[in-house]
């Protein structure tokens, strides 16, 4: 007789939900109210965190039918999972540092409220926070390396008449509650893997992958591991 399949705790859905954003983390829907949970192992007894990911049911019929990879299953709960570890080992308030008369010279995440005055007519040059991934070239050098990589494919997929170069970064600020170089350097390796994600699934990037070729050189590759 076939085990009856274990109910999902409260507590756990609402982690899942809490891990997405309340949004599916492959298309991004965000009629919550209908969202499936997907068996990673596809083993219904597993009800650990770590073997659960909450997504819509046009794309969880989708891993079913194999349209979407295990690979990339466990790819997306990777990032979620290390997204989650960044947050928790981040300061929870980040700060900029700006030169010149003001105010308030310390500003936390936003500097909106405050009234700056400037002698000279230059623009101030903003700092990266302490922590951020700007502060370290090499870091800011690789996620610009995606970026750019991910708008040249994107641009094939919507056409260069059409194609928004900005668009990327605003999503990132959505997901990350950043801009992409105030990051902290706690998140990097989520927002790689959330950039590269991107970049693989592009119309370019999905023909690369089934051809065997690469999307984009990895941080070791560039910069030797260090």
């Amino acid at each position: 007789m076939a085990k009856a399949r274990k109910s999902i705790p409260q507590k756990t859905k609402s982690l899942l939900q809490q891990e997405i954003n309340s949004q599916c983390p492959i298309c991004d829907d965000q009629n919550v109210d209908h969202f499936e949970i997907h068996h990673i192992d596809e083993i219904p007894e597993n009800n650990s965190p770590d073997n659960l990911l909450m997504l819509c049911p046009i794309c969880h019929s989708k891993i079913t039918k194999g349209d979407i990879s295990e690979e990339e299953v466990k790819q997306i709960k990777n990032y979620l999972m290390i997204k989650a570890k960044g947050k928790s080992s981040a300061k929870s308030s980040n700060t900029i540092n700006i030169k010149g008369n003001v105010s308030n010279s310390t500003v936390a995440n936003s500097i909106s409220a405050q009234t700056i005055v400037y002698k000279s007519r230059s623009k101030p040059k903003m700092e990266f926070a302490d922590g951020a991934i700007g502060k370290k070239a090499e870091l800011k050098n690789y996620v610009k390396h995606l970026i750019d990589r991910y708008n040249e494919y994107k641009e094939g997929d919507v056409g260069k008449s059409k194609m928004n170069y900005a668009a990327i970064w605003g999503i990132i600020k959505k997901e990350f509650k950043a801009s992409a170089y105030q990051v902290p350097e706690a998140q990097f390796e989520a927002l790689c893997l959330f950039l590269q994600h991107r970049i693989d699934n592009t119309k370019q990037g999905r023909i690369n992958r089934g051809k065997g070729f690469k999307n984009y050189s990895t941080f070791d590759e560039i910069y030797g591991g260090e």
